[in-house]
């Protein structure tokens, strides 16, 4: 049972007390650390174990070097990506998502969206990964509430990745950097109309380095995060007290700010089978030669006499095109990362704050491992993915509940169902690909579903 503070002046002020007391001051911060995996099917189903491969638009989160590493099929000077994808990470009644040790709030109206691109010119690229969490937490049943309080909280997390990023070596190394954002939003949405609690922003910086030698079968990551820590910047409806600088709704203590702490992660990737691992990007602008000008096809033109000749680049493009769908398909790819989340002074969790009972969140650093594999079990058709993390708990013992970390198990699949240029804006024998996943835990699960190109 969620603990329940009693009635109390609402200009307390002071530090913040012991755990499980009573929050009776705004002298705190949100951790928002985030335990579970919430990304892209592919990613998710690798057990979160991407910083060392960083491939297209969904490995920005993971290595901010990510954004000039070309794909193998890529076949242009100026390249481009986008992705999208939608996650249910608490798809069961009782979800424990932030791994606190207790279930007395409903997560529901949860709801994970990731929307990103890519756009990369030679050994040079930019991209962006913009994510959304929705969830609703309600109240505890028990809570009596006056008027004026909090009677169903709504939070909305709204994370930014913008790097840029130069493959050195002829590709073979990749540095990059950049921004990484956070906007976060409370509120009650208890009646018709919404009520905004508090909303905060917060900027800070990232940096990444990817190596992936054209002659091993293999690619290590390393990335490292500032710490984005946001202030309130709007609070209607709030009383704030001029003594002790509380902001107050009713009885409920609001937080000075919101902190997303820095990270260090390491990955390394290891393929084994007849499939290089990293396969070296050609661009069709500098093929030329015999082979070029024989693939060249003639194009009939209305109301000209003589047949004119195709672009040489359409030509090469082919010959690319070819060449690297005859590339063997077998592979295992393993991958795994170590993320190491530093602290957070002087915070909670968000459940804490909704129930306004202490429960610290971040005093320590903390580490996750992480772990994935990838086959292709049916070549050209079908891929199957299964990884496992340990999430650690970021909270401390109260009211005798201990939280301790928790073994996820993830698994996925990748098929390849048709074959279609979407009226000419894909190359001729592009395909496309359902995808799926699955996050199993104690007290969680989540899913993904997701649709693209097949490569």
């Amino acid at each position: 049972m969620l603990s329940v503070p009693a009635p109390r002046d609402a200009s307390a002020g002071g530090p913040l007390g012991p755990q499980g007391a009573p929050i009776q001051t705004s002298d705190y911060t949100l951790d928002l650390f985030q335990g579970p995996v919430l990304a892209s099917s592919r990613v998710t189903a690798m057990g979160g174990a991407y910083s060392g491969l960083a491939e297209g638009a969904e490995g920005i989160p993971f290595n901010a070097a990510a954004a000039s590493q070309r794909h193998p099929y890529s076949t242009t000077r100026t390249d481009w990506e986008l992705t999208a994808g939608v996650t249910a990470p608490a798809s069961i009644a009782s979800t424990d998502f932030d791994n606190n040790g207790r279930t007395g709030f409903q997560y529901h109206k949860f709801i994970f969206a990731t929307v990103g691109g890519l756009l990369q010119h030679d050994h040079f690229g930019i991209g962006t990964n913009v994510s959304l969490q929705n969830y609703s937490l309600g109240a505890p049943r028990h809570l009596a509430l006056e008027a004026s309080d909090v009677r169903e909280l709504t939070v909305r997390v709204f994370k930014i990745d913008a790097v840029a990023s130069y493959g050195f070596l002829d590709d073979q190394l990749h540095i990059g950097g950049g921004i990484r954002g956070a906007v976060f939003t409370a509120v009650d949405t208890s009646s018709l109309f919404e009520t905004l609690l508090l909303g905060t922003y917060g900027v800070g910086a990232q940096g990444g380095v990817l190596w992936r030698p054209r002659d091993l079968p293999l690619r290590l990551g390393a990335t490292i995060r500032s710490p984005v820590i946001g202030t309130i910047t709007s609070a209607p409806n709030v009383t704030q007290d001029a003594a002790t600088g509380d902001r107050v709704i009713g009885r409920f203590f609001l937080p000075k700010g919101v902190d997303l702490p820095w990270e260090a992660e390491w990955g390394v990737a290891v393929q084994i089978g007849p499939r290089p691992l990293n396969i070296q990007w050609k661009d069709e602008d500098a093929l030329a030669g015999p082979e070029v000008e024989a693939e060249r096809r003639e194009l009939s033109r209305a109301g000209s006499a003589a047949p004119q000749r195709e672009p040489a680049y359409m030509a090469a493009r082919r010959i690319l095109r070819r060449g690297y769908r005859a590339i063997p398909r077998e592979k295992l790819l393993l991958s795994f990362a170590m993320l190491v989340t530093g602290p957070t002074r002087g915070a909670v969790g968000v459940e804490s704050m909704l129930s306004q009972t202490i429960d610290r969140s971040g005093e320590t650093s903390s580490l996750t491992l992480r772990g994935g594999a990838e086959a292709e079990v049916v070549p050209n058709r079908l891929v199957l993915r299964a990884g496992s993390y340990m999430e650690p708990t970021r909270f401390h013992p109260v009211g005798g509940i201990a939280p301790t970390p928790r073994l996820h198990a993830t698994t996925g699949f990748e098929l390849r169902v048709v074959e279609w240029s979407l009226f000419g804006i894909f190359p001729e024998d592009n395909a496309f690909r359902i995808s799926g996943a699955i996050d199993i835990s104690r007290e969680y699960f989540g899913w993904s579903l997701g649709v693209g190109s097949w490569f």
